[in-house]
C-alpha cells in the first residue's frame, strides 16, 4: 500500500523500492509500483546487460520494437494466478517498454549492474518524450495499444 500511495502521489506515476545498497552493486533488484496512467518512454540498455520482470499483481504489457519503432512483440504479462506470463527475461538490449494494464501493476525487475543512467539507457529519436502527452497519446495510438 505505501508503495501505491508513493506512486499517486509521484508526478510520473510510479515508485520503486530498491533492495541493492546503491546503483554500482553487480545486481539491482526493484520492487515498482506502476500505474496505467504511468508512461516509460520505449529505450534499450546497451551493453549486453539482462533485465527481468517477475509480476507480482496486476497485469502490464512489454513492447519489444526493432531499431525503427516497430512492434516486434507484445508480452502479456500478470501474476502467476492471472494464467498469463508472470516473468519475462531480456538477455540483450531490445527497445522495449512496460506498461500497466491494471490500474496497478506491482512487479519486480531485475537489472545487471552497474547503473549509470546517461550509459545503461537510450531512449531512440522516435520515441515520444514522457514530458508530452500529446506525443505520448499519439504514439500509444500507433503501436494500437489498448488496456485489454
Amino acid at each position: 500500500h505505501r508503495l501505491k500511495k508513493k506512486a499517486s502521489n509521484n508526478l510520473k506515476k510510479r515508485a520503486r523500492i530498491c533492495i541493492h545498497k546503491n546503483t554500482n552493486e553487480k545486481t539491482n533488484e526493484m520492487i515498482i509500483a506502476l500505474n496505467k496512467k504511468s508512461f516509460i518512454a520505449p529505450h534499450i540498455h546497451p551493453n549486453k546487460k539482462s533485465e527481468s520482470y517477475y509480476v507480482i499483481s496486476g497485469k502490464m504489457k512489454v513492447y519489444v520494437f526493432d531499431k525503427f519503432g516497430k512492434v516486434k512483440k507484445i508480452i502479456k504479462m500478470g501474476s502467476f494466478s492471472s494464467g498469463r506470463n508472470f516473468y519475462y527475461r531480456m538477455s540483450k538490449g531490445f527497445y522495449h517498454m512496460p506498461i500497466a494494464t491494471t490500474k496497478w501493476c506491482i512487479y519486480h525487475e531485475v537489472y545487471t549492474g552497474p547503473f549509470i543512467k546517461n550509459i545503461d539507457v537510450k531512449y531512440p529519436s522516435w520515441s515520444p518524450s514522457e514530458k508530452n502527452k500529446d506525443e505520448v497519446k499519439n504514439f500509444l495510438k500507433k503501436i494500437k495499444f489498448n488496456y485489454v
